[in-house]
């Protein structure tokens, strides 16, 4: 039986409501200014040519003479570059961290034959993702060479609310990753809460009835798409795995008969 608006909206007000106190007793943490610089470098998209100091206040929603401050320290650090015209691009800073933290990622190498395997059989693009904040970000990608493959790499962006690697990192998070995630949703817009909240109900649903996450044509309207969430081979860093195409060339039947099972145990060998 499904529940009324009404008492649909009583149960998210409540959940809000939680979430609203859990913060306060954590902002005393809360270090302000370092949160604005992190924010002010992961504004940054790997097509974006350059940003100047308006368009990074538009993105972080901040003050323009507050990201001025931002971009000078962080150009003095490194972490980011000026160009001639005034715009900023990420520095080399930056690029160190990244390659640390991608060189701690064991599992690529790892799930990389049994990827491009998949990727080759469905003639589709197969990844693995993690989370940032309130999106997936692709550590490992592998495509077939079928001309219609998706054109994604390592770096590329999915919400975690409209996309089945989204979904399937919901629903095997934790139930203080959900709240967290949900909070910071929060923060952003009454929208965005319900987006999110109605993106993991989907996620649950789709885990009971299939034993993975799906997306036809929600993320984009011509993408059909599937995941699976898992934790790593010695590591607590939950990823999720998927595999997608174009819905012209891989439709719905073709990823839940013959790609699922084989995408399910992917994952169960990059667990155990």
């Amino acid at each position: 039986m499904q529940l009324s608006e009404s008492h649909r909206t009583a149960d998210d007000a409540e959940q809000a409501e939680s979430l609203d106190a859990a913060k306060n007793n954590e902002d005393r943490y809360y270090i302000t200014a370092l949160a604005r610089g992190l924010e002010v470098l992961a504004c940054f998209r790997s097509a974006d040519k350059g940003l100047t100091n308006q368009q990074i206040a538009e993105r972080c929603g901040l003050p323009k003479s507050t990201v001025t401050r931002f971009t000078y320290t962080l150009t003095r650090l490194g972490y980011l570059t000026q160009e001639s015209g005034g715009r900023y691009m990420l520095g080399t800073a930056t690029l160190g961290l990244g390659s640390a933290m991608l060189a701690r990622l064991d599992i690529r190498q790892l799930a990389r034959p049994m990827l491009q395997e998949l990727a080759d059989f469905s003639g589709t693009t197969v990844s693995i993702a993690m989370r940032d904040r309130l999106s997936m970000i692709y550590v490992e990608v592998c495509r077939s060479t079928a001309a219609l493959s998706l054109s994604l790499q390592v770096g590329s962006r999915m919400p975690l609310a409209a996309s089945a690697i989204g979904r399937a990192y919901l629903v095997k998070a934790s139930e203080q990753e959900r709240k967290d995630i949900l909070s910071r949703c929060l923060e952003l817009d009454e929208l965005a809460f319900t987006a999110m909240k109605d993106g993991l109900d989907k996620g649950l649903r789709d885990y009971a009835q299939y034993g993975c996450a799906t997306s036809f044509g929600e993320w984009q309207k011509d993408v059909n798409g599937i995941a699976v969430g898992f934790f790593p081979i010695g590591g607590s860093q939950l990823m999720s795995v998927n595999c997608g195409g174009p819905s012209s060339s891989v439709s719905k039947e073709f990823l839940l008969d013959e790609v699922r099972p084989r995408l399910i145990e992917i994952a169960s060998r990059l667990e155990s």
